[in-house]
């Protein structure tokens, strides 16, 4: 019986630590391509997370990415000047928001929380 709540708490001791670190989405498109791209890792260099993904000129999806227990969560958008991005988030079993934001240059910050949910829509999405 001690071994199990031994291994309990050293994972929930892990999950903890985890949650500290942030979380980074950088979107941009590649205009040659006509694609949207997203790339999503984290600031803790001994965690490979590196992934890179995305979506191809004529698909209409969004990126989306969901976080359990994650810390601060930051999106950086590199498109050209005057693009915009529909940026919509998710907390817990809460309604979700949606809002057009500006996409050049541009970084946005968000605390988690237990589950959090970002979809981001390729640039000008009318």
């Amino acid at each position: 019986m001690k071994k199990i709540t031994l291994s309990v708490a050293v994972l929930l001791g892990s999950l903890a630590a985890k949650s500290q670190s942030v979380e980074y989405i950088d979107v941009t498109t590649k205009g040659i391509f006509g694609r949207s791209e997203m790339v999503v890792y984290n600031d803790d260099t001994n965690y490979d997370d590196l992934e890179y993904l995305y979506i191809g000129k004529y698909n209409e999806n969004y990126h989306w990415v969901e976080y359990i227990n994650a810390g601060k969560i930051v999106i950086t958008m590199s498109d050209n000047p005057g693009d915009t991005r529909e940026l919509c988030t998710k907390r817990n079993n809460s309604k979700t928001k949606c809002e057009v934001v500006d996409a050049f240059a541009t970084s946005y910050k968000f605390k988690a929380s237990k589950k959090f949910q970002i979809w981001i829509s390729k640039p000008n999405v009318k």
